[in-house]
């Protein structure tokens, strides 16, 4: 069996670096060649850490992994509820981890390499692709859930492009031209698989795409309330709706506009993403459009199950279905052409 040093050898590095790649440690620096080739020595070796080789002679640990980008996003829950639902049923456990970005990330891969789980979970949007690839090397079971790579092979999304293209539609139906898009994080497929829904809305409506009517933002309240407070300094758009990429982003964008004494729907509608309980007692209620997150934490859990199993299943799942959830939030604006 090889070891820790084969790899370093092979990949023409030190042991340390390896092992610090491994386990993803948060302060190592590396280019992505040397990424490359310590992934593609633990590969051609077909190394297995010495925590996981114990843990496949052992048995199972019946604990799955859930990784998520932070606690404070309300989405979360909804998938966490769909997971579990499948879980207890047959005896799992489920440990959810926080993975913020950059140098906050966790050592998530230490969940893996110590073989304290038969099977991750990963709904954070700022894993590397590289990241996902070493669970392909370590032919480690995993499902992807609302994010896509071009490494991954499991995973369980939503159509964002579809969903995005009927919130904004519905803004246009109601008579809004002007309409700004808080997109999210754009280096995140999430957030540039909304923009390209946002457009095609736009397009398919005869209206040209306005660059300036979009601000990239994070996917969180405070960022959203930063970009609104921006677009809501410069009133010579004339901007009349707003189409958040998520809903944190929205409610951000609600205070912000409530804060320059603005008026919703009277003065400016909007339309977020993803549907929460906060949705309809916010004031006004939200309109969203919603998709089925528990759906997609079922459909997730049953498929790493069936990696685990070593059974045949579909492994690549995109959920078509989404709904426009209409409560108060947006204004019908009379054509007066």
């Amino acid at each position: 069996m090889s070891t820790l040093k084969d790899v370093a050898k092979k990949a023409s590095v030190g042991v340390t670096t390896v092992s610090r790649f491994l386990n993803n440690d948060p302060t190592l620096v590396i280019g992505k060649d040397t990424k490359t080739r310590i992934i593609d020595a633990v590969k051609e070796l077909n190394y297995v850490p010495n925590a996981s080789a114990r843990a496949l002679k052992v048995g199972k640990t019946s604990t799955f992994g859930l990784v998520i980008p932070d606690f404070n996003n309300p989405v979360y829950s909804q998938i966490i509820t769909g997971i579990e639902s499948v879980l207890n049923e047959k005896g799992y456990h489920l440990i959810v981890v926080s993975l913020g970005k950059g140098t906050a990330k966790n050592s998530y891969l230490k969940l893996v390499t110590e073989g304290r789980v038969d099977g991750l979970f990963i709904a954070a949007t700022f894993l590397e692709d590289e990241e996902i690839q070493m669970l392909e090397v370590l032919n480690f079971p995993y499902v992807l859930i609302n994010r896509l790579s071009d490494k991954a092979k499991n995973y369980v999304v939503a159509n964002d492009q579809k969903a995005a293209k009927k919130a904004v539609s519905y803004l246009i139906e109601n008579g809004h031209k002007k309409i700004v898009h808080l997109s999210g994080d754009l280096t995140t497929d999430t957030g540039s698989r909304r923009l390209q829904g946002f457009k095609e809305a736009l397009i398919a409506k005869g209206f040209t795409v306005d660059k300036s009517l979009i601000v990239e933002t994070e996917f969180t309240e405070d960022s959203g309330y930063k970009a609104m407070q921006s677009m809501l300094s410069d009133r010579s758009q004339n901007f009349t709706a707003v189409f958040a990429a998520n809903i944190r982003v929205a409610f951000g964008a609600m205070v912000a506009i409530r804060d320059q004494g603005l008026k919703i729907p009277e003065d400016i509608s909007v339309v977020g993403f993803h549907d929460i309980t906060l949705s309809k007692i916010t004031y006004p209620p939200l309109t969203t459009v919603k998709i089925s997150l528990e759906e997609m934490g079922e459909k997730a859990a049953n498929m790493l199950l069936q990696l685990i199993a070593d059974e045949p299943g579909e492994t690549k799942i995109m959920i078509e279905n989404n709904e426009l959830i209409i409560r108060d939030s947006v204004k019908t604006i009379e054509n007066t052409t």
